[in-house]
């Protein structure tokens, strides 16, 4: 045991010198930037503490207010804004889907920098769980908390803990307890985009009840929207919100560039154009949903690693909206993969630091890291092809 202990902390110590790097430089940095701003501190950006969180709140208030579906409408929602941040606050879309309102409800009774603190200590102990279905390793999962996509995502407020804590339960529980993984597949309507393949893993692996209980789950949150907010809002929705969110594809001056490892924004960060781009993302998403679908139609076992690791880099691969953050549960398989012994450490490498990896090279803007998913699962394909399923049979670290 002891000796497994050592082999596994050694394949796992370049990560985490990377990992407490990142601590003791970015977190410090981050914290000396902060400055009082409108009732809100404001990081060195100017964005307030939490970030994307400020929209998660809004969605909370308005939840408890008078016609939510009005701040699709921007300048209904900027007006709002302004009176809790001030005005002209730089960069925020009301663009959730409606199921978002019933996620941040909770929320919206406390204050900001409260109802911020909660946010962040739900996430963190939803990831935990999640990761406890995988693996009871405590350094394997301090190690992935301190993952670049994690503490971007806490930094940032955002959703991604709680989207990374689904699918991995999702895949975990996919066979085991199909009904389960299916109904809590539909809280990924706040993120639909993370979840555009797993209605085809469903199919590929003959999981009627999951992908039944799925589409169930997803029609019932549907549903209860519309009674509580009225059916209007989806078709507001529809109509305003889905071209808010596509106001950042198609951003001119690509501010989203450095955060999106996709290969539509990597190709619209050289300024290529959205016809081009989005023709070569399709074509990728066609390929990543094919390699998903090969992979899954021999059924591999939920504890299977590498299947895992396949299917999260081809999701990862296949939509053009997805920020650094998103990556968590990718870098989450690659790393667990490392620890029991079954993956390569530049895969793992690659996974884990991604996020930096993407804000480099979009900062500089230079493309690539939109196609290091894609890569990462051609790569499992070809060992799984060369050496079959038993290699990657073990199924916890």
């Amino acid at each position: 045991m002891d000796a497994s202990n050592s082999a596994m902390a050694q394949r796992l110590r370049i990560l985490w010198v990377g990992a407490v790097l990142l601590l003791l430089v970015f977190v410090p940095a981050y914290l000396f930037t902060l400055t009082p701003g409108h009732g809100i501190p404001r990081d060195g950006t100017s964005l307030v503490v939490g970030r994307d969180f400020l929209n998660i709140w809004m969605y909370g208030c308005a939840a408890w207010g008078h016609d939510p579906a009005r701040y699709y409408q921007m300048a209904e929602y900027h007006a709002a804004l302004g009176q809790v941040v001030g005005a002209g606050y730089p960069g925020q879309l009301w663009s959730y889907p409606p199921v978002a309102l019933l996620v941040a409800a909770p929320f919206g009774l406390l204050p900001y920098l409260p109802a911020l603190a909660l946010w962040t200590l739900c996430g963190i102990v939803a990831l935990v769980c999640a990761l406890r279905l995988w693996t009871r390793d405590w350094r394997v999962i301090a190690l992935l908390l301190a993952s670049p996509a994690a503490l971007f995502g806490m930094m940032s407020g955002q959703f991604a803990l709680f989207a990374a804590a689904i699918l991995l339960a999702v895949l975990r529980w996919r066979t085991g307890r199909p009904i389960l993984a299916g109904c809590l597949l539909g809280l990924l309507l706040v993120k639909p985009q993370l979840a555009l393949l797993l209605p085809l893993l469903f199919l590929a692996t003959g999981n009627g009840r999951a992908f039944g209980a799925a589409a169930l789950s997803s029609l019932s949150l549907v549903a209860i929207v519309a009674a509580i907010w009225g059916v209007d809002i989806w078709r507001i929705y529809l109509a305003a919100g889905i071209a808010n969110q596509s106001l950042v594809l198609s951003d001119p001056d690509h501010l989203a560039g450095p955060f999106m490892p996709t290969l539509f924004m990597n190709l619209r960060v050289m300024s290529v154009p959205v016809p081009v781009a989005s023709a070569l993302q399709i074509a990728l998403a066609l390929l990543a949903a094919a390699l998903a679908w090969l992979r899954f139609r021999a059924r591999p076992a939920p504890g299977d690693l590498t299947a895992s690791m396949i299917f999260l880099a081809c999701a990862a691969s296949a939509t053009p909206y997805m920020l650094s953050y998103d990556t968590l549960a990718l870098a989450v398989m690659a790393v667990l993969a490392l620890a029991a012994g079954q993956g390569g450490r530049g895969i793992a490498l690659l996974a884990f630091f991604l996020p930096l990896l993407q804000m480099a090279a979009g900062m500089a803007g230079l493309p690539g890291p939109g196609l290091v998913p894609i890569g990462i699962a051609i790569a499992l394909m070809r060992e799984y092809y060369l050496h079959g399923e038993l290699k990657f049979s073990r199924a916890r670290p």
